[in-house]
């Protein structure tokens, strides 16, 4: 009752009321008798026995965690959660942008993963620009995240096709890119014209628009820009966040060393 008030899902709760009824079954006690010894000795179950993931040990204390606080007991805020490695941002080669950049046959589509490449904006601050915050060489734009604004900057030809294709609209709508329905275009509508483009030119990965960010960021970097700079760019808080993508190069110069160099085939 107490996740349902709090506008927790049917899977969420089903998920919390599974693990707790394991936990109670393999330990044997109630609540009030559960040490932080018999929390690591399921925590230490779940891993050698049932082969789980630290991500999914992670769910399985934090349930154990909500479970106790609600009772006013503190016993599983003192077992520590495993490390999580995280995942490489997913991106697509030069090659695959350049299949990608050239599959629209829509002049709005175009220019909305035009944008999405050139600039790494975030799909929530592209619909939200307006045809005003295009300037010359740059993009006002403003984040929904701390609140930032930031100026990004729009290659030549993108500017070109974004002034065709606001030459060609006939709406008094001050959005930059519309619908159909000349309404402001939906991150939505903007996931789905990206997937679809992706498998009409054969990449046979998932693209999002947030691929196309990470894109930018890992193409950037590839090209020898400043990670200050890039970081800049994307709208970080922090540099620590962008340094994701350096792992992203390391991974590929590695693998180029380990497919070029004699000595890494012996």
């Amino acid at each position: 009752m107490e996740l349902e008030l709090r506008g927790q899902s049917k899977n969420t709760i089903r998920n919390y009321s599974y693990t707790l009824s394991n936990f109670f079954d393999f330990i044997g006690k109630n609540p009030e008798s559960v040490t932080e010894s018999d929390i690591k000795r399921y925590m230490i179950y779940l891993k050698n026995e049932k082969n789980a993931t630290n991500r999914t040990i992670h769910r399985h204390l934090n349930a154990l965690r909500s479970f106790f606080r609600y009772q006013n007991l503190s016993i599983a805020d003192k077992v520590m959660l495993p490390k999580l490695s995280k995942p490489l941002p997913k991106f697509l080669t030069k090659e695959e942008m350049a299949l990608l950049l050239g599959a629209p046959d829509k002049l709005r589509d175009k220019c909305i993963i035009r944008i999405l490449y050139s600039t790494g904006l975030r799909v929530s601050e592209l619909v939200k620009l307006n045809k005003n915050d295009i300037k010359t060489e740059s993009i006002h734009v403003v984040s929904g995240k701390g609140s930032k604004d930031r100026i990004v900057f729009v290659d030549s030809k993108t500017r070109e096709m974004i002034e065709e294709y606001l030459s060609q609209r006939k709406d008094n709508n001050e959005a930059l890119f519309i619908s159909t329905h000349d309404e402001r275009i939906s991150p939505r509508t903007i996931q789905w014209t990206i997937k679809k483009y992706a498998k009409e030119c054969g990449i046979d990965k998932k693209v999002t628009p947030h691929v196309l960010r990470h894109s930018f960021a890992t193409h950037m970097l590839e090209g020898d820009a400043d990670i200050v700079v890039i970081k800049e760019l994307l709208g970080h808080s922090n540099l620590s966040t962008t340094q994701i993508y350096t792992h992203i190069t390391d991974e590929r110069r590695k693998k180029v060393y380990e497919k070029a160099h004699p000595l890494s085939k012996e």
